[in-house]
């Protein structure tokens, strides 16, 4: 009984993480796909983890899901803000970047 669980919760993984796939390429722009790419793809990592755990049922596997789980929810977002951080300061369009200050500059020449 428990395979057929682990199999659904698989199966569930891979349509999050393909979903997570479509929304990358269909999102244009930037904080929308850094959404996608953090919250989603730890779901789905999520899932996959539980189904892998279901299926071999050992301390050793639950540790190393445990420690991967823990990296990823630690680190997506520290990743997503240092992208969104590179991505304002070269002016990429959708952001407040340097292009964006630059052309507020330019529109109040007494300031």
């Amino acid at each position: 009984m428990t395979e057929y669980i682990a199999a659904i919760m698989l199966l569930v993984s891979a349509l999050t993480v393909l979903v997570a796939s479509i929304g990358i390429w269909r999102f244009k722009n930037l904080y929308a796909r850094m959404h996608v790419v953090t919250k989603v793809s730890s779901l789905g990592l999520l899932l996959l983890l539980v189904a892998v755990n279901l299926i071999f049922l050992d301390w050793f596997v639950l540790f190393e899901s445990a420690v991967v789980f823990g990296v990823l929810v630690f680190l997506s977002p520290v990743a997503a803000h240092v992208i969104a951080r590179a991505a304002r300061s070269i002016g990429t369009p959708g952001t407040t970047g340097k292009a964006e200050r630059e052309e507020e500059s330019k529109e109040e020449p007494g300031t």
